[in-house]
């Protein structure tokens, strides 16, 4: 934003960027250390020098979507009301470059170039108004948020010195007309921006003066600069918004670029190494054509390499995938990730009939039953560096030659492993997968495999080859998911436990649904499973913070032939008959992981014990004896 009267001075023209310090560069050591605790750290004293990622909104969990379509205002309404009308989750529906006019008519007097290269020419053809800047589309923005749904546009900015209209980024002239355009759109209803990075121009980084899609000025190029610009411009609007005490908008967000260049299967992740600072503007995308392939990598190593937690690519591809197989391939992929965007061609779930609809419905409304647990995992990320999307040898580092340092593999929410399939040539395929140290029960039917080994995996296009770690696991999850992240009822939530044989201590932290208050912490509940190596699982609830009465449903997933002997609640011991096992289905069954609440296991699982805690406000504790 233009720079206060505060400034120095001698800043002005450079909007407050101080550019006189002309040394080579700070040097900065890092010694990680030589076992997986000091690595942690010293990624958290990283976090501590360059900034952490910031925490997500809680809508940007959910499902996103865009298409590359001439929709008019009512095509649009026609589109969310069948994302409705077929119970499909999304929290995202957003529009790609028809919403502005690039047609060359009618350019105010004076004007040379391109419509694009403006934001006062809204495409009032395809959403009527008067025409006027940003109007034609205020019912649009409000009936989106009537149906509590977000919308970003994209942007395919042009600098005003190619036009000879100002100086270069940081000039008086440029930063007044992207603040303008920017902050005028967000603040008549628009969620947030995408810096569309890949276009035939693009803005470039400070003191370069050219409008192609390229530029680098020190070692900042393009990308990283936009990022900066993107996300920054929407932290100052939200500071605006919280002014007004507005919480549809929640915390800041941009959607950029993740790197240079777009990403492609096989790449040495060190290519893509950016500046130090955009790891702080979330989110990124890995460009256009990325393969499926090249999806899971690019979002694997960046968590690695990059501090970057959010890395995600067009989910279903820039492409019209001819068959509905190859559509589940990446919506199971999605899912089980950091961002779920749909975007490029024609990605609605419907065009492929019923039977994939509802394995793409099931997908997205795990996704959205894990919400208290992928919300979670964006506040970790932020405090400590680490992914919830993560290369096996962020957990067992001693093996990553063996597989753990396979970038096409990852562990899910610290509890699940993830193998995708991206052959959509046939329908039932097989891939390797690095199994890790411990006992893995297969998500699908229950069967246990115990590693570090390497198994072929061989799953059909609706089922992804994943695994729940079967020596600690613990996962939260709502019972009861809306067709908005806003909308799941946090009321009763269960625990999906795996406990260990051996003596094991698992901790996870839950954050209160929607309690963002601008310079507050949300409020907390921390959990605790402990298991002692003799038999007996103890579960920990504590308060929460703000005292908030909550049920839970505890879930211990037991082996074969496991039963439990004894069951207490806040030192209450329940009699015999009142605990409830819940049996394996049979092996015909239709099966999909993290039921929930009175779900029944695979076929070679053991039993559930399920113990149903009512709605307090104070701790809870658990016993559960087994034999």
């Amino acid at each position: 934003m233009p720079a206060p009267d505060s400034v120095d001075p001698a800043l002005k023209q450079t909007n407050g960027y101080d550019f006189r310090n002309n040394a080579n560069g700070d040097t900065y050591i890092f010694l990680l250390g030589s076992d997986l605790d000091s690595y942690n750290a010293a990624r958290g004293e990283f976090i501590k020098l360059a900034g952490p990622c910031p925490v997500l909104p809680d809508f940007a969990f959910g499902t996103w979507f865009t298409w590359w379509e001439q929709f008019t205002m009512e095509d649009g309404k026609s589109n969310v009301t069948e994302w409705q009308n077929q119970q499909l989750p999304i929290d995202v529906w957003a529009l790609d470059m028809n919403w502005r006019n690039t047609s060359q008519d009618n350019l105010h007097s004076g004007e040379v170039g391109s419509q694009d290269h403006y934001y006062d020419h809204p495409n009032s053809a395809l959403f009527p108004g008067d025409g006027l800047y940003g109007s034609s589309f205020t019912e649009w923005f409000a009936w989106l948020r009537s149906q509590k749904l977000r919308t970003y546009f994209n942007d395919h900015p042009f600098p005003v010195a190619s036009r000879n209209e100002g100086g270069l980024q940081t000039s008086p002239e440029e930063v007044a007309f992207r603040w303008q355009g920017l902050s005028s759109w967000l603040e008549r209803g628009l969620t947030y921006w995408w810096f569309d990075h890949n276009w035939g121009f693009s803005i470039p980084p400070p003191f370069v003066n050219q409008s192609q899609t390229s530029g680098n000025w020190e070692g900042l190029d393009n990308a990283a600069w936009g990022s900066h610009l993107y996300y920054t411009t929407a932290v100052q609007v939200d500071k605006v918004r919280a002014g007004k005490n507005d919480t549809f908008y929640e915390r800041p967000l941009a959607l950029t670029k993740f790197g240079l260049p777009d990403w492609r299967p096989g790449m040495d992740p060190m290519m893509h190494q950016e500046s130090p600072a955009m790891h702080r503007y979330p989110v990124w995308w890995t460009g256009d054509g990325v393969p499926l392939q090249g999806a899971v990598e690019s979002t694997v190593n960046s968590g690695v390499h990059d501090f970057k937690t959010y890395v995600h690519s067009d989910c279903g591809g820039d492409y019209h995938p001819s068959q509905g197989g190859d559509l589940l391939r990446w919506t199971a992929h999605c899912a089980f990730s950091t961002v779920f965007r749909y975007h490029g061609s024609d990605h609605r779930p419907w065009q492929y009939g019923d039977g994939v609809t509802s394995t793409i419905r099931q997908y997205l409304n795990t996704r959205y039953k894990l919400a208290p647990s992928l919300i979670a995992a964006g506040q970790a990320a932020a405090k400590t560096g680490t992914p919830f999307v993560a290369r096996c040898d962020l957990f067992w580092p001693e093996h990553a030659a063996d597989g753990a340092g396979n970038s096409t593999q990852y562990i899910f929410l610290e509890d699940t492993l993830v193998a995708p399939i991206w052959t959509m040539q046939t329908n039932t395929s097989t891939r390797s997968v690095w199994v890790p140290p411990g006992d893995w029960e297969d998500a699908w039917d229950g069967t246990v495999v115990t590693g570090p080994k390497t198994i072929q995996a061989t799953q059909p296009y609706e089922r992804q080859p994943m695994w729940h770690r079967k020596d600690g696991g613990l996962t939260i999850l709502t019972d009861s998911p809306g067709l908005r992240i806003q909308d799941g009822n946090w009321s009763s939530l269960s625990l999906e436990a795996f406990p260990a044989q051996t003596a094991k201590r698992t901790r996870r932290t839950l954050y209160a649904q929607e309690s963002f208050i601008r310079g507050e912490e949300p409020a907390t509940t921390d959990i605790i499973m402990t298991t002692d190596g003799s038999g007996e699982v103890h579960f920990a609830i504590s308060e929460s913070s703000d005292t908030a009465g909550r049920a839970w449903v505890v879930r211990v997933h037991l082996r074969p032939g496991q039963r439990a002997s004894g069951v207490s609640v806040d030192g209450n011991v329940l009699e015999a008959e009142t605990v409830v096992h819940l049996e394996p289905l049979p092996a015909e069954a239709v099966y999909f992981p993290f039921g929930g609440a009175g779900a029944h296991p695979p076929a070679k699982a053991g039993p559930v014990v399920e113990v149903r805690l009512p709605s307090a406000r104070h701790a809870r504790a658990v016993v559960v004896s087994l034999s």
